[in-house]
């Protein structure tokens, strides 16, 4: 995902409008991450606006200028070995009235870096920088080392709250004899092998995905969102972090999953062992739940 000289994180600024948010993002996320930030701005005129020029001086923050069509020049920024991700501006990725969307939507489908999208609406402190994570993870190997990877490049000393959801998208698993008590526990096991660390809390949730990751975020006032992504955005996960994107008020992380993980890998270890707090099982002494 990222190399040694990766130092830098970009924000790719389309307008005045969301020059702040995008800014105050990508600084928030450079805390977090340890990293220097520089912005990109791509137009026809011959210089930057002269808004876009005030508002990164006033962050401290350098401004290129690139020509040409705008994914393009984004995705060439993007690719240089000291950068280590992007963050930009979204409003939707259904194509017509809102180009924006189409431009964020061919960023995410090019690139292996992680891309934060700051939606305009995202109401954003003064001084962001994100502590309350939600990670919705389906308990494929793929997913969680997305994530971990990720968090590795985080500073030691970032004082994060990780909650992992787990959507079971309408169907409870039928060895869940009773679904209110038996989750929370099987959620224990289930952080503890997908996504181990401190300071992690698990939540559940039935129905739509989508819908339960930006209602489950709002609910924590969560500051970002962080989804892995496995390159097709029209079905199954990937239609999930579209309809996110399209939807969430909240800053959303995409972490483009490693080509190097196999879906043989991805298979490997989904079976949960769960017992309750005397140490005994339930269902002839275990219970196990396919994750898929």
């Amino acid at each position: 995902m990222t190399t040694l000289r990766a130092t830098t994180l970009l924000a790719a600024l389309s307008g005045t409008t969301e020059a702040s948010g995008v800014l105050n993002a990508a600084i928030g996320m450079g805390r977090l991450l340890g990293s220097e930030v520089e912005a990109v701005h791509v137009s026809e005129e011959t210089e930057p606006r002269e808004a876009l020029v005030a508002v990164t001086r006033a962050a401290g923050v350098r401004l290129h200028d690139r020509h040409g069509p705008v994914a393009d020049q984004i995705l060439e920024a993007l690719k240089l070995p000291q950068m280590l991700g992007l963050v930009m501006g979204t409003r939707t990725f259904i194509a017509g009235p809102r180009p924006a969307g189409s431009t964020a939507l061919q960023v995410l489908l090019a690139t292996s870096k992680p891309v934060v999208f700051v939606p305009p609406e995202a109401l954003l402190p003064s001084v962001f920088t994100p502590q309350r994570l939600l990670v919705p993870l389906d308990g494929s190997a793929e997913a969680s080392s997305a994530f971990l990877e990720l968090e590795s490049l985080f500073r030691v000393d970032a004082d994060m709250e990780v909650m992992v959801l787990y959507t079971l998208d309408g169907l409870t698993p039928s060895m869940l004899d009773r679904p209110e008590y038996d989750l929370p526990l099987w959620g224990s096991e289930f952080v503890l092998r997908h996504c181990p660390g401190e300071h992690r809390s698990f939540e559940w949730r039935m129905g739509n995905p989508a819908s339960a990751v930006i209602e489950v975020a709002e609910h924590a006032e969560s500051d970002l969102i962080v989804l892995s992504f496995g390159r097709n955005i029209d079905v199954g996960h990937g239609a999930v972090i579209r309809e996110v994107l399209a939807r969430s008020p909240i800053p959303v992380l995409v972490v483009p999953v490693s080509r190097n993980m196999s879906s043989g890998a991805g298979a490997a270890g989904r079976e949960l062992i769960v017992t309750d707090a005397q140490g005994e099982g339930h269902h002839d002494g275990r219970m196990a739940v396919e994750v898929t």
